[in-house]
């Protein structure tokens, strides 16, 4: 019996150093490595996060929160200029997940602030540990932030990064340039990129469409956008909700189904939906940038300037 416990004993211990290499060498690639994603579009988020960082803690401010739907149809500059309060805009990718955005986010939430999210349906629960590890490349506080909060998530996802990380290290990185680069963000993680309708209607119009009626939102969903209502609140700021930019055409809902949604997502969200339909969030062609989601530069004016007046009862 003793024989099996020691075995067992040192079996575990071989065990558990192996994840302890296995985490270190992943780490160390990661993290200390040259950067081969420095201009990665993930790295927005960074951007993003910093601007946050260096905010004035005892200035009141808007937070946008979403995805690349979000990034991509809301100015934080021109939001800024119409309120008179500091705008960021936080999320630029919805593969990154919704509880890592709302989580980064909620560290500088303060008393008097107002976060708005143009609600896409996100599933609760997942994290895009490919895209975090893109932007916490060379970040070790937010990559040591992430992973020991998420340690298997690593090693499902990690080892393969590493390894590709250590590849680009020996031959080279590919080069990273276009609309989804670095580049088309300016220092505070605002997309700044000039852009006009590139998507051709017959392509947008050809896209599955979406329907929007009663349990459209997960229960698990639900339960997290509601908790983070009253994590909010508790903080002394307000969290609202309301219509993220997609095409019209992409629409499969027929207006009774519309109203029904409207009707039962007012009743499951705490948080005020301040649209006042959620159709307001429908755009037309001429508003597209590449896809049924993203506007180019006329329609995401118009989108702020919607959004800025929907919030004109939270400012005073």
């Amino acid at each position: 019996m003793l024989k099996v416990i020691v075995f067992s004993a040192k079996l575990l211990a071989c065990v558990v150093l192996g994840f302890l290499l296995v985490f270190a060498s992943i780490s160390v690639v990661w993290l200390y490595f040259p950067s081969c994603y420095e201009d990665s579009f993930q790295k927005g988020l960074l951007l993003q996060y910093r601007a946050l960082e260096k905010s004035d803690p005892n200035e009141r401010k808007i937070i946008v929160l979403g995805d690349s739907s979000m990034a991509f149809s809301v100015d934080s500059a021109q939001l800024s200029a119409l309120t008179g309060l500091p705008c960021y805009t936080f999320g630029v990718h919805a593969g990154i997940g919704e509880e890592y955005i709302y989580e980064e986010a909620s560290k500088f939430v303060r008393e008097g602030d107002i976060v708005v999210a143009p609600f896409t349906n996100y599933s609760a629960g997942y994290y895009g540990t490919d895209l975090i590890l893109f932007t916490t490349e060379n970040e070790p506080e937010l990559y040591f932030e992430y992973v020991l909060a998420h340690p298997l998530e690593l090693f499902k996802r990690g080892s393969e990064r590493a390894a590709v990380k250590f590849y680009y290290c020996l031959t080279g990185a590919p080069d990273v340039t276009g609309t989804y680069s670095l580049s088309s963000f300016d220092e505070v993680g605002n997309i700044s990129l000039a852009r006009k309708t590139i998507v051709s209607k017959a392509y947008s119009d050809a896209q599955a469409k979406t329907v929007y009626k009663p349990g459209f939102f997960s229960e698990e969903t639900i339960a997290f956008v509601n908790d983070f209502y009253a994590e909010c609140a508790e903080k002394g700021a307000t969290f609202l909700l309301t219509s993220p930019p997609v095409y019209e055409n992409n629409i499969g809902s027929t207006q009774e189904e519309l109203e029904a949604f409207d009707a039962w997502a007012r009743s499951v969200f705490d948080a005020p939906i301040i649209c006042e339909k959620w159709s307001d969030g429908f755009v037309a062609y001429e508003d597209l940038y590449d896809g049924v989601r993203h506007l180019n530069s006329a329609g995401a004016s118009a989108y702020t300037q919607n959004l800025y007046e929907d919030l004109l009862p939270y400012l005073t």
